[in-house]
């Protein structure tokens, strides 16, 4: 999961050519701090579910013999799932951010576009202009240079 994080800031930097921005930075940071903290969870489940078990499997004839875990069970752990959907939620909003920041780029690139098509419009009627003046010239040439002929 952390490599994945890791490749995708490397592309987006790198490779899509698009800054990240400090906000884009920021909910990265939480999604790798968010991942760290399943990874730290899930371990203590795994660690607390073996202990429970081992537990159990001592105390099998015994009804109330660990209070804290017939509750655990019966309640439901759910800070796993809890960080699991809190991951969800940050990484729907990296995505967000990401489209974001596509269509700004996207809109930057348009503007510019639009600025080329606005300069080729006038030079082609600077070009048309120009045209114009030689063709008056070149008509006021020959008009005096058949003047003289005759």
């Amino acid at each position: 999961m952390l490599i994945n994080l890791f490749e995708r800031i490397h592309f987006l930097n790198s490779c899509a050519g698009i800054p990240l921005t400090n906000g884009l930075m920021e909910l990265l940071g939480k999604i790798m701090a968010q991942i760290l903290s399943i990874l730290a969870l899930s371990t203590r489940a795994m660690t607390e579910r073996r202990t429970s078990e081992l537990i159990s499997s001592l105390c099998s004839s015994l009804i109330d013999c660990d209070p804290e875990t017939f509750l655990k069970r019966l309640v439901g752990r759910t800070d796993v799932e809890d960080a699991l959907l809190r991951l969800d939620f940050l990484t729907k909003e990296e995505s967000l951010m990401t489209i974001a920041r596509s269509l700004e780029v996207t809109h930057h690139v348009d503007s510019i576009v639009r600025d080329i098509d606005g300069n080729v419009k006038v030079t082609k009627d600077g070009e048309q202009h120009v045209l114009s003046v030689l063709m008056r010239i070149l008509s006021h040439i020959s008009l005096r240079v058949s003047n003289r002929n005759t």
